[in-house]
Order: structure tokens, then C-alpha cells, then sequence
């Protein structure tokens, strides 16, 4: 009986010592990472230029409440078509609720492309009603209800001027 047990002993700590099998992992899906770092790296060096192509691919798409996809979408869809397709992140929710992502940016003149800004149209209530994606030197994308479309617009206008509710940093 004793050697049983020895015996048993010796194949069991052989097993725990045995590596673990890791599954090969498909070329594609090496592809997919190194591009989703890629991005990553891109967004925390502040690398505007995917996110300036990615944001003028979706200019003169219809504005369509609700909407989520090149056939009509919304400020919040657009924002988060964005930041999937540039940085391969995935945000989610509508305007309020990205509003409480990232940390805040304290005054306009520290904007850096990437950072979500956040409007109060008083049409729409008076709490954050409009999400766009700031782009650098001033301007920022966001799909337009008056304008029935995703435009690249100035920060600087009037209009978002006085209505501008503050901006939200996302992972940096």
C-alpha cells in the first residue's frame, strides 16, 4: 500500500509540473492585436491622423436619431463609430452617459484630439444633449440634427460656444 501511494505520489506531481497547453492562436487574431495596439499607441502619443480619417470618412452621412450606422446614425453613434474605428475601443451609451466617462478637461484651450466634447441644446432639455469628437486646431466632428448630416465643424462658432457644456478625456 505504501508504494501505491508513492507511486500515486510521483504521477501527480509530474502532472502539476507538466506545462498548460496554450492554444495556437490563428494569424489573424495576431493581425487583429497588433493593429488594436497600433491604435492604442496612436491615441496616447495624441496621433490625430487616423482620427482625422476615420472622422472624415463619416462626413455626409444622414443624421437619423437613433441611428447606428453609415445609412443614418446619431451624435452618439458617431462618436462611438469613432473611437472604435480609430482606437479599436468600445464605448457605449448616449451622450449624457459618455459625459461621465474619462476625466475633465478644465478649459478648451487644453482640448487634444480624441477628447469628446458635450453641448446643452435647450431644444432637447437641459442637461447634455450632444456629443462630438474633438479633432485638434479647433474643430470637431459631430453629426448635425439642423444640418441632417455628420459635419466637421469649428469649435469657435457662436452657437457651440453658447452651448458648450465641457469635455471628457478618455485613457490618458
Amino acid at each position: 500500500m505504501p508504494l501505491r501511494a508513492a507511486l500515486l505520489l510521483v504521477l501527480l506531481s509530474g502532472c502539476a509540473a507538466a506545462p498548460r497547453y496554450t492554444p495556437p492562436v490563428p494569424p489573424g487574431d495576431k493581425e487583429v492585436a497588433r493593429e488594436l495596439e497600433a491604435r492604442r499607441r496612436a491615441m496616447l502619443r495624441g496621433d490625430r491622423g487616423r482620427l482625422v480619417r476615420v472622422a472624415q470618412s463619416y462626413v455626409g452621412v444622414p443624421y437619423q436619431w437613433g441611428g447606428k450606422s453609415r445609412a443614418g446614425l446619431d451624435c452618439s453613434a458617431l462618436t462611438r463609430a469613432i473611437y472604435r474605428e480609430a482606437y479599436g475601443l468600445e464605448l457605449s451609451g448616449n451622450s449624457q452617459q459618455l459625459y461621465q466617462l474619462g476625466s475633465g478637461v478644465s478649459a478648451q484651450g487644453q482640448l487634444r484630439p480624441g477628447d469628446l466634447v458635450f453641448f446643452r441644446i435647450s431644444s432637447q432639455g437641459p442637461g447634455i444633449s450632444h456629443v462630438g469628437v474633438y479633432l485638434g486646431k479647433n474643430r470637431f466632428a459631430h453629426a448635425s440634427p439642423s444640418l441632417g448630416q455628420v459635419v466637421i465643424a469649428p469649435l469657435s462658432t457662436p452657437y457651440f460656444q453658447a452651448r458648450y457644456a465641457g469635455a471628457r478625456r478618455l485613457l490618458r
